[in-house]
């Protein structure tokens, strides 16, 4: 199973914990492979 998201209230209280625009999230699973997404603004 794989699961994306945090629970509510996580994160703000650490300021700058978020992701934003330009970082990339990479996700490695053993003799799989690896998964590459850059998180881009939501589109207006």
């Amino acid at each position: 199973m794989l699961s994306t998201g945090t629970p509510s209230g996580i994160a703000w209280h650490r300021p700058g914990m978020y992701l934003k625009a330009g970082d990339t999230v990479r996700v490695e699973i053993e003799k799989i492979g690896t998964l590459e997404n850059p998180v881009i603004d939501e589109p207006r």
